[in-house]
């Protein structure tokens, strides 16, 4: 498998199309020092291992694989066993292929042929370095002949040191049971919305925020480094995933919630979960712009 660089004067990005269409590095030059934006993966043999992979047809967990649609019901296979769920839809388990490519700019897309997902979509990821910026778009296009469930997100491994801290706007939380299986809405850490933010290292989350405003910023203070992130407007909702005693934490921006078809479903209103009827496409995108404090 080969990597393929994409590089400014102050960055650059490392991206293996086989691995899932994954980051395998992002890094750029602050304060005249190499800072790695998202975690060094470049040994990665896993695409759970990298430093971002796209999540397509729909992020997350559908709850033991159950796809209940339209009055049609779907076993999909439990691709992280011995997870109980099936996790993240495809794109991080299928090679990409590129279909452009310079020294700042890289498309890739995959096509699923309709299998145990009953539905036949292509799905494309654009990379575009700017400067230290780099900026993703994935979009997903319904082509079945009837309508499909469809939700995007990206995935992202930010690096973590003992001071990083996250600040952003959001509304709830999903409270989770021990598999990670959102149960009740309730408050979020107020610590997210004040100027210092949360300070990331032992808040041991792996939650999803409604009503993400469509940014947030990312602080290092021991690099005296940040990140401000942007997103589409249609990603409303956020996952933070931040383990105890890693070198990483993620942020993830998405469009619906957890298991958000079958809540639906169960008369649970805002997941999120999108409609596509044949050959509509949807787009999210993130923004990451790396800076100096």
């Amino acid at each position: 498998m080969a990597s393929i660089f994409l590089k400014s004067d102050i960055a650059k990005v490392e991206i293996l199309p086989e691995l899932g269409g994954a980051i395998l590095a992002y890094d750029a030059k602050l304060h005249n020092s190499v800072v790695p934006i998202l975690r060094n993966s470049n040994n990665a043999k896993s695409v759970l291992a990298s430093s971002c992979f796209p999540l397509v047809p729909y992020s997350n967990r559908i709850k033991y694989g159950l796809l209940n649609w339209q009055e049609k019901s779907s076993q999909l296979p439990l691709n992280h066993l011995p997870e109980k769920h099936s996790i993240h839809g495809h794109g991080w388990q299928l090679p990409w292929k590129v279909i452009h490519q310079t020294d700042t700019n890289l498309t890739l897309e995959y096509h699923y042929q309709q299998a145990e997902w009953p539905f036949s979509y292509s799905a494309q990821q654009v990379f575009t370095l700017k400067g230290s910026a780099l900026s993703i778009e994935l979009s997903l296009m319904n082509n079945s002949t009837s309508k499909m469930p469809a939700g995007l997100g990206l995935h992202p491994y930010f690096s973590l040191t003992k001071k990083t801290s996250l600040k952003c706007s959001v509304e709830q939380m999903w409270a989770v049971d021990d598999e990670s299986m959102p149960t009740t809405l309730i408050g979020a850490p107020k610590s997210l919305a004040k100027p210092e933010g949360l300070l990331i290292t032992n808040s041991n989350l792996d939650n999803v925020f409604t009503g993400f405003s469509a940014a947030a910023t990312i602080v290092w203070p021991e690099w005296k480094a940040k990140a401000d992130i942007t997103t589409s407007s249609n990603c409303k909702f956020i996952v933070v995933y931040s383990p105890k005693n890693q070198n990483y934490f993620c942020f993830e921006p998405v469009t619906h919630s957890t298991d958000a078809i079958n809540m639906s479903n169960n008369g649970i209103d805002n997941t999120g979960i999108m409609t596509l009827n044949p050959q509509e496409r949807m787009t999210i995108s993130m923004s990451i712009t790396p800076k100096e404090t």
